[in-house]
């Protein structure tokens, strides 16, 4: 078993130097506390060199997406390899596949031994395909290609506020992954893995016990109601989706909870099922426009008993010019799908022009992204 922490990077010399510059991207960003970005680097680095270090980062993930697409993070699994032997496995070209690991081992991705043989890494670990929280197949050429075409039409798409993988592809994104089931799988796998690492933050934030029947509309294979019913086992619980997904509901099943939660099909855009005291949907809201949102929480109050909350578990933005993943996110859903990512004034607006009133917004811990975001009909006393 090879000790990890005494691996050379590398760049080894340079590890600190890189920690501070991953540091330093993340909060160079302009804020509302200062007109001047440099202002915030300790080490005085210029707006100039700001960009070009995050434009750099293009070639970043494409080397990513290479050593993703050769294996090499599941050839070094058991061990340390020469450069030879992972050459010749991955049929790579053997200084090629040094220099590319060379840069990526200077952002701590694989690491060079004393010996010269490779090893892993933590941050080379969620490269594996076997790993539990795998980057693999997101990582791999066929997303990153489709990705790539997607943010190649974005300018155009700018210009127009058309969607740039529609542009892109002649299609939705969703219709897209619906005619090739190998990406749709992977697509599935990937939210799948984000799912399980954010439901019990979602389960733990909100009281869920405090209601004695809950619907999950869109709730995929019910990961959240087994999250929800091992915390809060008395629960009434519902999964809607379509059809087609309620016939596998893979995670209850594989929890044991089958029995304990009944299966509704139908479309939360025309309907969703009355008489419930919890409506909860996790990352639905985001998918769409402001017309379709509001379309879907308006059969939501329709349907809503006195008493009775909608909770929507979405990306919160933070407003004005303070740094936020989830105004990366928003970007990415924009160039992607109709959707977007919403601050709480335009949570409050959404909930409005569908006939509730917004209530409280939870966060939830780490490593969820998401805040619950609740309401009422809005003239429930």
């Amino acid at each position: 078993m090879v000790r990890r922490r005494r691996h050379r990077t590398f760049a080894g010399a340079h590890r600190d130097v890189q920690a501070a510059g991953d540091a330093r991207v993340e909060g160079s960003g302009m804020t509302g506390r200062t007109s001047n970005p440099v202002e915030r680097t300790a080490d005085g680095q210029s707006p100039h060199a700001f960009v070009q270090e995050i434009a750099g980062h293009i070639l970043l993930a494409r080397a990513l997406g290479v050593v993703a697409e050769l294996g090499i993070a599941d050839l070094v699994a058991a061990g340390p390899r020469t450069l030879a032997e992972l050459a010749d496995a991955a049929g790579a070209h053997p200084e090629s596949l040094y220099r590319l690991l060379r840069m990526l081992g200077g952002h701590g991705v694989f690491a060079e031994l004393p010996d010269g043989r490779i090893g892993s890494t933590p941050r080379a670990d969620v490269l594996r395909r076997d790993h539990p929280d795998s980057l693999h197949d997101l990582l791999s050429m066929t997303w990153q290609n489709l990705h790539w075409d997607t943010f190649r039409a974005l300018p155009d798409a700018i210009r127009t506020g058309g969607i740039a993988f529609e542009q892109a592809f002649g299609q939705g994104f969703f219709d897209y992954l619906a005619a090739h089931p190998e990406m749709n799988a992977a697509f599935d796998l990937r939210m799948a893995q984000v799912s399980r690492a954010e439901n019990p933050p979602i389960a733990a934030a909100y009281p869920f016990g405090a209601f004695r029947r809950v619907v999950d509309l869109g709730g995929g294979r019910g990961g959240l109601l087994v999250a929800v019913l091992q915390r809060y086992p008395g629960i009434e619980a519902t999964l809607y989706d379509q059809p087609q997904v309620v016939a596998e509901p893979t995670d209850l099943a594989r929890a044991g909870l089958l029995e304990r939660v009944a299966c509704v099909s139908g479309d939360f855009f025309a309907a969703v099922p009355a008489g419930f005291d919890l409506y909860f949907m996790k990352r639905i809201i985001h998918d769409w426009d402001d017309e379709r949102a509001v379309r879907i929480l308006r059969n939501c109050a329709q349907a809503m008993l006195p008493g009775s909350r909608v909770a929507v578990a979405d990306a919160v933005m933070v407003p004005g010019n303070d740094p936020d993943p989830n105004k990366t996110l928003d970007l990415s859903i924009m160039a992607l799908t109709p959707g977007k990512e919403r601050t709480a004034a335009g949570f409050t607006a959404l909930f409005a022009a569908a006939g509730l009133r917004l209530t409280r917004i939870i966060p939830t811990a780490a490593p969820s992204t998401v805040s619950i975001i609740e309401g009422v009909v809005a003239d429930d006393a």
